[in-house]
Protein backbone atom coordinates (compact mmCIF):
# COMPACT_ATOMS: atom_id res chain seq x y z
CA UNK A 1 0.00 0.00 0.00
CA UNK A 2 1.34 3.29 -0.57
CA UNK A 3 2.73 5.57 1.98
CA UNK A 4 0.44 8.68 1.33
CA UNK A 5 -2.51 6.05 1.36
CA UNK A 6 -1.33 4.17 4.44
CA UNK A 7 -1.37 7.50 6.26
CA UNK A 8 -4.62 8.31 5.46
CA UNK A 9 -5.83 5.00 6.56
CA UNK A 10 -4.54 5.57 9.92
CA UNK A 11 -5.74 8.94 10.15
CA UNK A 12 -9.07 7.57 8.91
CA UNK A 13 -9.39 5.43 11.66
CA UNK A 14 -8.18 7.37 15.15
CA UNK A 15 -10.86 9.76 14.32
CA UNK A 16 -13.67 8.14 15.84
CA UNK A 17 -10.98 6.73 18.36
CA UNK A 18 -10.06 10.06 19.49
CA UNK A 19 -13.94 11.62 19.39
CA UNK A 20 -14.83 8.34 21.59
CA UNK A 21 -12.51 9.18 24.36
CA UNK A 22 -13.64 12.34 24.38
CA UNK A 23 -17.16 11.31 24.91
CA UNK A 24 -16.63 8.58 27.17
CA UNK A 25 -17.04 8.55 30.61
CA UNK A 26 -13.86 8.54 32.68
CA UNK A 27 -13.07 5.25 34.46
CA UNK A 28 -11.47 7.05 37.44
CA UNK A 29 -9.96 9.92 38.56
CA UNK A 30 -6.51 10.90 39.82
CA UNK A 31 -5.78 13.58 42.17
CA UNK A 32 -2.67 15.61 41.25
CA UNK A 33 -1.64 18.82 43.21
CA UNK A 34 0.25 21.35 40.96
CA UNK A 35 3.89 21.66 41.18
CA UNK A 36 5.90 24.81 40.16
CA UNK A 37 5.91 24.73 36.34
CA UNK A 38 3.48 23.19 35.38
CA UNK A 39 0.87 24.14 32.81
CA UNK A 40 -2.13 22.28 31.49
CA UNK A 41 -0.39 21.75 28.27
CA UNK A 42 2.26 19.44 30.22
CA UNK A 43 0.14 17.82 32.54
CA UNK A 44 -2.28 16.97 29.70
CA UNK A 45 0.72 15.21 27.71
CA UNK A 46 2.10 13.53 30.93
CA UNK A 47 -1.56 12.00 31.49
CA UNK A 48 -2.68 11.92 27.46
CA UNK A 49 -5.75 13.55 27.95
CA UNK A 50 -6.49 16.96 26.34
CA UNK A 51 -6.60 20.51 27.94
CA UNK A 52 -10.13 20.88 27.25
CA UNK A 53 -10.81 17.51 29.46
CA UNK A 54 -8.60 18.83 32.28
CA UNK A 55 -11.01 21.66 32.16
CA UNK A 56 -14.17 20.21 32.21
CA UNK A 57 -13.69 18.40 35.40
CA UNK A 58 -11.78 21.45 37.49
CA UNK A 59 -13.88 24.90 36.41
CA UNK A 60 -11.69 26.69 38.71
CA UNK A 61 -9.03 26.85 36.37
CA UNK A 62 -10.82 29.18 33.73
CA UNK A 63 -11.50 31.37 36.91
CA UNK A 64 -8.61 31.52 38.63
CA UNK A 65 -5.76 30.06 36.22
CA UNK A 66 -3.43 27.36 37.36
CA UNK A 67 -1.82 27.85 40.54
CA UNK A 68 0.78 25.87 42.72
CA UNK A 69 -0.84 23.37 44.99
CA UNK A 70 -4.17 23.45 43.31
CA UNK A 71 -5.61 20.13 43.92
CA UNK A 72 -6.67 19.15 40.28
CA UNK A 73 -9.19 15.71 39.26
CA UNK A 74 -7.71 14.26 36.31
CA UNK A 75 -9.68 11.96 34.07
CA UNK A 76 -8.77 8.35 33.40
CA UNK A 77 -10.16 6.60 30.73
CA UNK A 78 -10.07 3.21 29.07
CA UNK A 79 -7.39 2.31 27.07
CA UNK A 80 -10.08 0.45 25.35
CA UNK A 81 -12.77 1.97 22.65
CA UNK A 82 -15.23 -0.76 21.44
CA UNK A 83 -16.69 -0.27 17.90
CA UNK A 84 -20.26 -0.76 17.62
CA UNK A 85 -21.40 -3.17 15.03
CA UNK A 86 -24.23 -1.51 12.69
CA UNK A 87 -27.40 -4.09 13.03
CA UNK A 88 -30.04 -2.27 10.83
CA UNK A 89 -33.42 -3.65 11.88
CA UNK A 90 -35.53 -1.47 8.87
CA UNK A 91 -34.37 0.97 6.25
CA UNK A 92 -35.82 3.82 8.65
CA UNK A 93 -34.54 2.51 12.06
CA UNK A 94 -30.99 1.52 12.07
CA UNK A 95 -29.44 0.28 15.72
CA UNK A 96 -25.86 -0.10 17.04
CA UNK A 97 -24.95 -2.82 19.54
CA UNK A 98 -23.18 -1.79 22.54
CA UNK A 99 -21.30 -4.10 25.12
CA UNK A 100 -22.55 -2.81 28.50
CA UNK A 101 -19.04 -1.81 30.41
CA UNK A 102 -18.50 -2.90 34.10
CA UNK A 103 -20.57 0.10 37.14
CA UNK A 104 -23.12 0.97 34.01
CA UNK A 105 -26.28 2.26 34.83
CA UNK A 106 -29.28 2.57 32.42
CA UNK A 107 -29.72 6.55 32.95
CA UNK A 108 -25.71 7.08 31.89
CA UNK A 109 -25.83 5.09 29.09
CA UNK A 110 -29.21 6.89 27.70
CA UNK A 111 -28.31 10.27 28.63
CA UNK A 112 -24.06 9.98 26.75
CA UNK A 113 -26.58 8.61 23.64
CA UNK A 114 -29.00 11.50 23.86
CA UNK A 115 -32.44 9.51 24.45
CA UNK A 116 -34.89 8.83 27.01
CA UNK A 117 -34.82 5.91 29.80
CA UNK A 118 -37.75 4.85 28.37
CA UNK A 119 -36.48 4.60 24.72
CA UNK A 120 -33.77 2.35 25.51
CA UNK A 121 -36.13 0.08 27.67
CA UNK A 122 -38.24 0.05 25.20
CA UNK A 123 -35.19 -1.10 22.54
CA UNK A 124 -33.77 -3.53 24.89
CA UNK A 125 -36.67 -5.02 27.00
CA UNK A 126 -34.88 -7.32 28.72
CA UNK A 127 -32.88 -4.61 30.75
CA UNK A 128 -35.97 -3.81 32.15
CA UNK A 129 -35.62 -5.73 35.41
CA UNK A 130 -31.15 -4.18 35.33
CA UNK A 131 -28.06 -4.28 33.66
CA UNK A 132 -25.35 -6.76 33.56
CA UNK A 133 -21.75 -5.85 32.44
CA UNK A 134 -20.59 -7.76 29.46
CA UNK A 135 -24.21 -7.59 27.98
CA UNK A 136 -24.80 -6.70 24.67
CA UNK A 137 -27.87 -3.92 23.95
CA UNK A 138 -28.88 -2.13 21.32
CA UNK A 139 -28.64 1.99 20.63
CA UNK A 140 -30.28 4.01 17.75
CA UNK A 141 -27.49 5.36 15.39
CA UNK A 142 -27.00 9.05 15.26
CA UNK A 143 -25.12 11.22 13.15
CA UNK A 144 -26.29 14.16 15.80
CA UNK A 145 -23.89 15.92 17.87
CA UNK A 146 -22.72 13.70 20.91
CA UNK A 147 -24.15 14.26 24.09
CA UNK A 148 -21.86 15.70 27.16
CA UNK A 149 -20.17 13.15 29.24
CA UNK A 150 -21.56 12.72 32.53
CA UNK A 151 -19.39 15.10 34.65
CA UNK A 152 -19.18 14.10 38.54
CA UNK A 153 -19.81 17.99 39.17
CA UNK A 154 -23.30 17.87 38.65
CA UNK A 155 -26.75 15.80 39.63
CA UNK A 156 -28.81 14.64 37.03
CA UNK A 157 -32.75 14.45 36.87
CA UNK A 158 -35.31 12.89 34.65
CA UNK A 159 -37.94 15.12 33.47
CA UNK A 160 -41.48 13.81 34.75
CA UNK A 161 -44.68 13.81 32.09
CA UNK A 162 -46.25 17.32 32.06
CA UNK A 163 -43.86 18.43 33.90
CA UNK A 164 -42.40 22.08 33.23
CA UNK A 165 -40.27 24.19 34.80
CA UNK A 166 -42.05 25.71 37.84
CA UNK A 167 -42.84 22.15 39.02
CA UNK A 168 -39.01 21.47 38.85
CA UNK A 169 -37.97 25.18 40.26
CA UNK A 170 -40.12 23.94 43.07
CA UNK A 171 -38.41 20.57 43.63
CA UNK A 172 -35.45 21.14 43.33
CA UNK A 173 -34.78 24.85 43.78
CA UNK A 174 -33.19 25.25 40.38
CA UNK A 175 -34.46 28.10 38.28
CA UNK A 176 -34.88 27.91 34.35
CA UNK A 177 -32.20 29.85 33.19
CA UNK A 178 -29.69 28.13 34.74
CA UNK A 179 -30.93 24.49 33.69
CA UNK A 180 -31.11 26.42 29.89
CA UNK A 181 -26.96 27.06 30.32
CA UNK A 182 -26.60 23.95 31.62
CA UNK A 183 -28.82 22.02 29.34
CA UNK A 184 -28.16 23.42 25.69
CA UNK A 185 -30.87 21.90 24.19
CA UNK A 186 -33.68 22.72 26.33
CA UNK A 187 -34.17 26.69 24.47
CA UNK A 188 -34.80 24.61 21.24
CA UNK A 189 -36.86 21.72 21.93
CA UNK A 190 -38.51 22.17 25.72
CA UNK A 191 -38.59 20.24 28.28
CA UNK A 192 -39.92 16.67 27.40
CA UNK A 193 -40.65 13.65 29.28
CA UNK A 194 -37.60 11.15 30.45
CA UNK A 195 -35.47 14.15 29.05
CA UNK A 196 -32.48 13.89 31.70
CA UNK A 197 -31.27 17.31 32.50
CA UNK A 198 -27.79 18.47 34.25
CA UNK A 199 -28.20 20.14 37.36
CA UNK A 200 -26.26 21.45 39.54
CA UNK A 201 -25.13 19.89 42.94
CA UNK A 202 -26.50 21.85 45.43
CA UNK A 203 -30.16 21.89 44.21
CA UNK A 204 -31.16 18.57 45.47
CA UNK A 205 -34.84 19.45 46.86
CA UNK A 206 -35.97 16.44 48.96
CA UNK A 207 -34.73 13.71 46.25
CA UNK A 208 -32.61 11.16 46.76
CA UNK A 209 -28.80 10.63 44.55
CA UNK A 210 -28.14 7.34 43.36
CA UNK A 211 -24.99 7.28 41.36
CA UNK A 212 -25.70 11.01 40.56
CA UNK A 213 -29.13 10.72 39.49
CA UNK A 214 -31.79 12.12 41.88
CA UNK A 215 -34.62 9.97 42.60
CA UNK A 216 -37.89 10.45 43.92
CA UNK A 217 -38.90 9.32 47.36
CA UNK A 218 -42.04 7.30 47.47
CA UNK A 219 -44.58 9.68 49.32
CA UNK A 220 -46.95 6.69 50.80
CA UNK A 221 -49.13 8.86 52.51
CA UNK A 222 -49.98 11.11 49.50
CA UNK A 223 -50.53 7.90 47.17
CA UNK A 224 -53.24 6.61 49.20
CA UNK A 225 -56.32 7.72 47.68
CA UNK A 226 -59.72 6.50 48.76
CA UNK A 227 -61.28 4.76 51.80
CA UNK A 228 -58.63 2.68 53.69
CA UNK A 229 -59.22 -0.43 55.80
CA UNK A 230 -59.43 0.05 59.09
CA UNK A 231 -56.02 -2.02 61.05
CA UNK A 232 -55.15 -4.03 64.03
CA UNK A 233 -51.22 -3.45 65.29
CA UNK A 234 -49.52 -4.50 68.35
CA UNK A 235 -46.59 -3.69 70.14
CA UNK A 236 -44.07 -6.10 71.88
CA UNK A 237 -41.66 -3.99 74.15
CA UNK A 238 -40.09 -4.42 77.21
CA UNK A 239 -41.35 -1.41 79.67
CA UNK A 240 -40.36 -3.41 82.75
CA UNK A 241 -43.06 -1.79 84.74
CA UNK A 242 -43.58 -4.41 87.43
CA UNK A 243 -39.96 -2.64 88.28
CA UNK A 244 -41.43 0.51 88.73
CA UNK A 245 -42.62 2.20 92.10
CA UNK A 246 -44.99 3.79 91.77
CA UNK A 247 -45.08 5.19 95.97
CA UNK A 248 -41.33 5.94 95.67
CA UNK A 249 -41.15 9.22 92.99
CA UNK A 250 -37.37 9.59 93.83
CA UNK A 251 -36.43 5.91 92.85
CA UNK A 252 -39.05 5.93 89.43
CA UNK A 253 -37.02 9.62 88.41
CA UNK A 254 -33.42 7.31 89.55
CA UNK A 255 -34.50 4.89 87.44
CA UNK A 256 -35.56 6.61 84.25
CA UNK A 257 -32.12 8.59 84.32
CA UNK A 258 -30.54 5.53 83.30
CA UNK A 259 -29.95 4.54 79.56
CA UNK A 260 -31.45 1.23 79.18
CA UNK A 261 -33.74 -0.72 77.36
CA UNK A 262 -36.70 0.39 79.42
CA UNK A 263 -35.98 4.07 78.68
CA UNK A 264 -35.24 2.70 75.04
CA UNK A 265 -38.62 1.15 75.27
CA UNK A 266 -40.47 4.01 76.38
CA UNK A 267 -38.63 6.89 73.83
CA UNK A 268 -39.76 4.32 71.14
CA UNK A 269 -43.17 3.50 72.12
CA UNK A 270 -43.65 7.80 72.15
CA UNK A 271 -42.69 8.26 68.60
CA UNK A 272 -44.80 5.25 67.46
CA UNK A 273 -47.70 6.99 69.31
CA UNK A 274 -46.90 10.73 67.41
CA UNK A 275 -47.14 8.77 64.28
CA UNK A 276 -50.23 6.25 65.01
CA UNK A 277 -52.28 10.17 66.06
CA UNK A 278 -51.17 11.18 62.30
CA UNK A 279 -52.31 7.92 61.34
CA UNK A 280 -55.20 7.44 62.74
CA UNK A 281 -56.92 10.21 60.91
CA UNK A 282 -57.10 7.97 57.64
CA UNK A 283 -58.54 5.24 58.84
CA UNK A 284 -59.18 3.47 62.47
CA UNK A 285 -56.29 1.86 64.11
CA UNK A 286 -56.64 -0.27 67.27
CA UNK A 287 -53.56 -0.80 68.91
CA UNK A 288 -52.59 -3.29 71.74
CA UNK A 289 -49.60 -2.65 73.87
CA UNK A 290 -47.68 -6.05 76.03
CA UNK A 291 -44.93 -5.44 78.19
CA UNK A 292 -42.36 -8.25 77.40
CA UNK A 293 -40.33 -7.33 80.34
CA UNK A 294 -36.59 -8.40 78.52
CA UNK A 295 -37.70 -11.85 79.55
CA UNK A 296 -38.11 -14.87 77.71
CA UNK A 297 -40.73 -16.49 80.25
CA UNK A 298 -42.49 -13.61 80.20
CA UNK A 299 -42.69 -13.32 76.36
CA UNK A 300 -43.96 -16.89 76.40
CA UNK A 301 -46.80 -16.38 78.30
CA UNK A 302 -47.86 -12.95 76.33
CA UNK A 303 -47.60 -15.96 72.84
CA UNK A 304 -49.60 -18.46 74.70
CA UNK A 305 -51.93 -15.81 76.34
CA UNK A 306 -52.83 -13.07 74.21
CA UNK A 307 -54.30 -14.37 70.24
CA UNK A 308 -51.69 -11.80 68.54
CA UNK A 309 -52.65 -13.60 65.18
CA UNK A 310 -55.88 -11.39 65.04
CA UNK A 311 -53.35 -8.19 64.56
CA UNK A 312 -52.25 -7.09 61.26
CA UNK A 313 -48.75 -5.48 62.52
CA UNK A 314 -46.78 -6.60 65.42
CA UNK A 315 -43.82 -4.01 66.25
CA UNK A 316 -40.93 -5.22 68.45
CA UNK A 317 -39.55 -7.07 70.45
CA UNK A 318 -36.51 -5.52 70.32
CA UNK A 319 -33.80 -7.83 71.29
CA UNK A 320 -33.54 -10.68 68.20
CA UNK A 321 -33.52 -13.55 69.99
CA UNK A 322 -37.05 -12.67 71.60
CA UNK A 323 -38.09 -11.42 67.91
CA UNK A 324 -37.45 -14.99 66.21
CA UNK A 325 -39.75 -16.45 69.23
CA UNK A 326 -42.62 -14.10 68.10
CA UNK A 327 -42.09 -14.86 64.13
CA UNK A 328 -40.79 -18.29 64.68
CA UNK A 329 -44.47 -19.11 66.26
CA UNK A 330 -46.78 -20.60 63.61
CA UNK A 331 -50.06 -18.66 64.45
CA UNK A 332 -48.00 -15.50 63.20
CA UNK A 333 -47.37 -17.02 60.06
CA UNK A 334 -49.28 -14.25 58.47
CA UNK A 335 -49.00 -10.70 60.38
CA UNK A 336 -46.48 -9.13 59.39
CA UNK A 337 -43.85 -8.65 62.07
CA UNK A 338 -41.17 -5.95 62.33
CA UNK A 339 -37.62 -5.92 63.88
CA UNK A 340 -37.89 -2.32 64.44
CA UNK A 341 -34.17 -1.59 66.44
CA UNK A 342 -31.37 -3.91 66.12
CA UNK A 343 -28.16 -4.02 63.72
CA UNK A 344 -27.82 -7.97 64.33
CA UNK A 345 -30.21 -9.74 61.93
CA UNK A 346 -32.80 -12.03 63.16
CA UNK A 347 -33.96 -15.29 61.50
CA UNK A 348 -36.05 -15.02 57.95
CA UNK A 349 -39.74 -15.87 58.13
CA UNK A 350 -42.47 -14.69 56.08
CA UNK A 351 -43.40 -11.25 56.16
CA UNK A 352 -40.46 -10.72 58.50
CA UNK A 353 -39.20 -6.78 57.88
CA UNK A 354 -35.53 -6.33 58.98
CA UNK A 355 -36.21 -2.56 59.44
CA UNK A 356 -32.62 -1.69 60.06
CA UNK A 357 -29.72 -2.22 57.10
CA UNK A 358 -27.59 -4.65 58.05
CA UNK A 359 -23.66 -4.08 58.87
CA UNK A 360 -22.38 -6.15 55.56
CA UNK A 361 -24.98 -4.27 53.29
CA UNK A 362 -23.39 -0.67 54.73
CA UNK A 363 -20.08 -1.97 54.14
CA UNK A 364 -20.65 -3.05 50.57
CA UNK A 365 -21.86 0.80 49.58
CA UNK A 366 -19.12 1.97 51.55
CA UNK A 367 -16.41 -0.53 49.78
CA UNK A 368 -17.89 0.81 45.98
CA UNK A 369 -17.35 4.29 47.70
CA UNK A 370 -13.81 4.30 48.26
CA UNK A 371 -12.86 2.04 45.39
CA UNK A 372 -13.64 5.35 42.99
CA UNK A 373 -12.93 8.19 45.35
CA UNK A 374 -10.07 7.15 47.07
CA UNK A 375 -6.68 7.70 44.85
CA UNK A 376 -3.69 5.62 45.03
CA UNK A 377 -1.55 8.60 44.89
CA UNK A 378 -2.92 10.08 48.12
CA UNK A 379 -1.61 8.99 51.39
CA UNK A 380 -3.53 6.27 52.10
CA UNK A 381 -3.80 5.01 55.91
CA UNK A 382 -6.04 1.89 57.59
CA UNK A 383 -6.43 1.62 61.29
CA UNK A 384 -7.97 -1.83 62.47
CA UNK A 385 -8.28 -3.06 65.82
CA UNK A 386 -7.78 -6.72 66.63
CA UNK A 387 -11.64 -7.36 65.70
CA UNK A 388 -11.39 -5.86 62.05
CA UNK A 389 -8.69 -7.64 60.38
CA UNK A 390 -11.10 -9.22 57.85
CA UNK A 391 -12.05 -5.81 57.07
CA UNK A 392 -8.68 -4.87 57.16
CA UNK A 393 -7.90 -7.69 54.42
CA UNK A 394 -10.54 -6.65 52.20
CA UNK A 395 -9.72 -2.98 52.18
CA UNK A 396 -6.02 -3.76 50.91
CA UNK A 397 -7.14 -5.98 47.99
CA UNK A 398 -8.26 -2.67 46.46
CA UNK A 399 -5.69 -0.34 48.37
CA UNK A 400 -2.35 -2.62 48.46
CA UNK A 401 -0.32 1.11 49.17
CA UNK A 402 -2.17 2.23 51.86
CA UNK A 403 -0.38 2.00 55.35
CA UNK A 404 -1.55 0.17 58.15
CA UNK A 405 -1.30 1.26 61.52
CA UNK A 406 -2.16 -1.54 64.71
CA UNK A 407 -3.52 0.36 67.60
CA UNK A 408 -1.50 -0.21 71.30
CA UNK A 409 -3.34 -2.82 73.50
CA UNK A 410 -4.70 0.36 75.28
CA UNK A 411 -6.48 1.68 72.30
CA UNK A 412 -4.72 4.50 70.96
CA UNK A 413 -2.66 4.84 68.27
CA UNK A 414 1.50 6.13 69.36
CA UNK A 415 1.61 10.02 68.07
CA UNK A 416 4.81 10.21 67.31
CA UNK A 417 4.06 7.40 64.80
CA UNK A 418 1.18 9.22 63.36
CA UNK A 419 2.88 12.46 63.07
CA UNK A 420 5.77 10.68 61.34
CA UNK A 421 2.98 9.10 58.62
CA UNK A 422 0.90 12.20 57.69
CA UNK A 423 2.40 14.13 55.34
CA UNK A 424 2.19 17.75 54.40
CA UNK A 425 2.74 17.08 50.14
CA UNK A 426 -0.70 14.77 49.69
CA UNK A 427 -3.68 14.69 51.11
CA UNK A 428 -4.15 12.01 54.17
CA UNK A 429 -6.90 9.97 54.03
CA UNK A 430 -7.31 7.26 57.25
CA UNK A 431 -9.90 4.63 57.35
CA UNK A 432 -10.71 3.78 61.04
CA UNK A 433 -12.51 0.30 61.39
CA UNK A 434 -13.21 -0.27 64.85
CA UNK A 435 -16.32 -0.04 67.47
CA UNK A 436 -14.02 0.64 70.17
CA UNK A 437 -15.07 4.54 71.90
CA UNK A 438 -11.72 4.75 73.58
CA UNK A 439 -10.29 3.78 70.36
CA UNK A 440 -12.26 5.93 68.28
CA UNK A 441 -12.26 8.94 70.36
CA UNK A 442 -8.40 8.84 70.75
CA UNK A 443 -7.71 8.44 66.95
CA UNK A 444 -10.33 10.92 65.86
CA UNK A 445 -8.40 13.74 68.82
CA UNK A 446 -5.36 12.80 67.31
CA UNK A 447 -5.85 13.24 63.63
CA UNK A 448 -8.17 16.56 64.13
CA UNK A 449 -5.29 17.86 66.05
CA UNK A 450 -2.83 17.16 63.32
CA UNK A 451 -4.73 19.10 60.75
CA UNK A 452 -2.89 22.29 59.86
CA UNK A 453 -3.29 24.80 56.11
CA UNK A 454 -0.49 22.51 54.85
CA UNK A 455 -2.09 18.87 56.03
CA UNK A 456 -5.28 17.49 54.96
CA UNK A 457 -6.71 15.24 56.56
CA UNK A 458 -9.58 13.23 56.22
CA UNK A 459 -11.14 10.33 58.43
CA UNK A 460 -13.39 6.94 56.78
CA UNK A 461 -15.09 4.33 58.30
CA UNK A 462 -16.99 1.73 56.22
CA UNK A 463 -19.38 1.36 59.27
CA UNK A 464 -20.34 3.60 61.95
CA UNK A 465 -21.61 1.79 64.87
CA UNK A 466 -23.15 3.07 67.98
CA UNK A 467 -19.97 4.16 69.59
CA UNK A 468 -19.77 7.10 67.30
CA UNK A 469 -22.39 8.67 69.11
CA UNK A 470 -20.85 8.85 72.49
CA UNK A 471 -21.71 12.08 73.63
CA UNK A 472 -17.63 12.78 74.54
CA UNK A 473 -17.02 12.60 70.95
CA UNK A 474 -17.20 16.46 69.73
CA UNK A 475 -19.26 16.90 66.72
CA UNK A 476 -16.96 19.63 65.76
CA UNK A 477 -13.83 16.87 66.28
CA UNK A 478 -15.69 15.04 63.29
CA UNK A 479 -16.41 17.79 61.04
CA UNK A 480 -12.88 18.84 60.83
CA UNK A 481 -11.92 15.80 59.28
CA UNK A 482 -14.86 15.44 57.15
CA UNK A 483 -15.79 12.29 58.44
CA UNK A 484 -17.45 10.15 55.86
CA UNK A 485 -19.62 6.96 56.52
CA UNK A 486 -22.53 5.21 55.08
CA UNK A 487 -25.74 5.07 56.73
CA UNK A 488 -29.13 3.81 56.16
CA UNK A 489 -30.62 7.56 58.20
CA UNK A 490 -28.84 10.81 58.48
CA UNK A 491 -29.09 12.29 62.05
CA UNK A 492 -30.28 15.46 62.48
CA UNK A 493 -27.82 17.33 65.16
CA UNK A 494 -29.12 20.82 64.98
CA UNK A 495 -31.68 21.21 62.19
CA UNK A 496 -34.97 20.65 63.59
CA UNK A 497 -37.40 17.96 62.57
CA UNK A 498 -41.04 18.15 62.02
CA UNK A 499 -42.86 16.64 64.66
CA UNK A 500 -40.28 18.39 67.21
CA UNK A 501 -42.48 21.16 68.69
CA UNK A 502 -45.70 18.66 68.63
CA UNK A 503 -43.67 15.90 70.44
CA UNK A 504 -42.41 18.55 72.89
CA UNK A 505 -45.63 20.15 73.29
CA UNK A 506 -47.07 16.12 74.35
CA UNK A 507 -43.94 14.79 75.95
CA UNK A 508 -42.01 17.85 77.84
CA UNK A 509 -38.95 17.33 75.62
CA UNK A 510 -37.72 17.21 71.50
CA UNK A 511 -37.73 13.94 70.70
CA UNK A 512 -34.46 11.42 70.59
CA UNK A 513 -32.95 9.02 68.23
CA UNK A 514 -35.45 6.36 69.27
CA UNK A 515 -38.62 8.48 69.50
CA UNK A 516 -37.75 9.64 65.45
CA UNK A 517 -36.84 6.11 64.44
CA UNK A 518 -40.44 4.83 66.10
CA UNK A 519 -41.87 7.32 64.49
CA UNK A 520 -40.34 6.61 60.90
CA UNK A 521 -40.36 2.60 61.61
CA UNK A 522 -44.90 3.00 62.42
CA UNK A 523 -45.56 5.35 60.00
CA UNK A 524 -43.74 3.72 57.18
CA UNK A 525 -44.94 -0.09 57.84
CA UNK A 526 -48.33 1.27 58.40
CA UNK A 527 -48.43 2.93 55.11
CA UNK A 528 -47.05 0.38 53.37
CA UNK A 529 -49.86 -1.78 54.80
CA UNK A 530 -52.76 0.52 53.33
CA UNK A 531 -50.86 0.88 49.85
CA UNK A 532 -50.57 -2.77 49.36
CA UNK A 533 -53.81 -3.56 50.61
CA UNK A 534 -55.32 -1.42 47.58
CA UNK A 535 -53.66 -3.04 45.00
CA UNK A 536 -54.34 -6.57 43.81
CA UNK A 537 -50.93 -7.69 43.42
CA UNK A 538 -48.09 -6.57 45.86
CA UNK A 539 -46.24 -3.62 44.32
CA UNK A 540 -42.62 -2.55 44.56
CA UNK A 541 -42.63 0.60 46.39
CA UNK A 542 -38.98 1.62 45.99
CA UNK A 543 -37.12 4.18 48.23
CA UNK A 544 -39.15 5.73 51.34
CA UNK A 545 -37.91 8.40 53.96
CA UNK A 546 -39.51 10.44 57.13
CA UNK A 547 -37.17 12.12 59.68
CA UNK A 548 -34.18 10.89 59.59
CA UNK A 549 -34.47 6.66 58.40
CA UNK A 550 -35.14 5.37 54.64
CA UNK A 551 -36.23 2.30 54.10
CA UNK A 552 -35.97 -0.02 50.70
CA UNK A 553 -37.10 -3.54 51.24
CA UNK A 554 -35.75 -6.19 49.32
CA UNK A 555 -37.91 -9.62 49.26
CA UNK A 556 -35.96 -13.17 49.66
CA UNK A 557 -37.53 -16.51 49.09
CA UNK A 558 -38.65 -17.20 51.75
CA UNK A 559 -40.41 -14.02 52.01
CA UNK A 560 -39.01 -12.18 54.34
CA UNK A 561 -37.86 -8.39 53.61
CA UNK A 562 -34.74 -6.80 54.46
CA UNK A 563 -34.05 -2.69 54.17
CA UNK A 564 -31.35 -2.04 52.03
CA UNK A 565 -31.49 1.75 52.06
CA UNK A 566 -28.40 2.91 52.34
CA UNK A 567 -26.76 6.76 51.98
CA UNK A 568 -23.05 7.97 52.21
CA UNK A 569 -22.90 11.12 54.76
CA UNK A 570 -20.35 13.69 55.94
CA UNK A 571 -19.97 15.77 58.70
CA UNK A 572 -19.69 19.67 57.44
CA UNK A 573 -19.67 21.72 59.91
CA UNK A 574 -21.91 21.46 62.30
CA UNK A 575 -23.88 19.07 60.51
CA UNK A 576 -24.63 15.98 58.36
CA UNK A 577 -24.75 16.20 54.73
CA UNK A 578 -25.69 13.12 51.95
CA UNK A 579 -23.15 13.38 49.28
CA UNK A 580 -22.35 11.80 45.99
CA UNK A 581 -21.51 8.45 45.59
Amino acid sequence: MPRFSLLLLLIFLSGPMLQAQDTAMPERFLTHKVKRQETLFSLARKYKITVAQIKEYNPMVDKVGLKRRMQLRIPVYSAVVEVAEVKKTTPKDSLVSYTVPLKATKWRIAYTNGISIAKLERLNPKIKEGLQAGQVIYLPATTAPPTPVVDSLYNYYTVKPKEGYFRIAQKLGVTQATLDSLNPELPTKGLQAGMILRVPQQFTGDLSVEDALLVEKTNLWDSLQGPLPPLKLAFLLPFKAHELELDSLEKTKSLLKRRNLHTIALDFYSGALLALEQLKTRAPIRVETYDTQNNKAQLQRVLQQQDLSQNDIVIGPLIPSNFDAVSDAPSLRDVIKVAPLSYRPVRPRPKVYQSVTPEEELRKRMFSYLKTHLNPEENIMIVADSLHRDIEGQLTEFLPSANLFRPEPGGFLLPELVDSLLVDTLPNKIILESKNFSLISSVSAQLSGAINPEREVQLFTTYRGTAYENPNTPIATLASLQFTFPSMYRPLYYTRSPIDEQYKDRFGRYPNKEAKRAYDVTMDIVLRYWYNSLSKEPQDIGLTAYLESQFDYQEDQRGSKTNRATIILQHQDLEVIPIKN
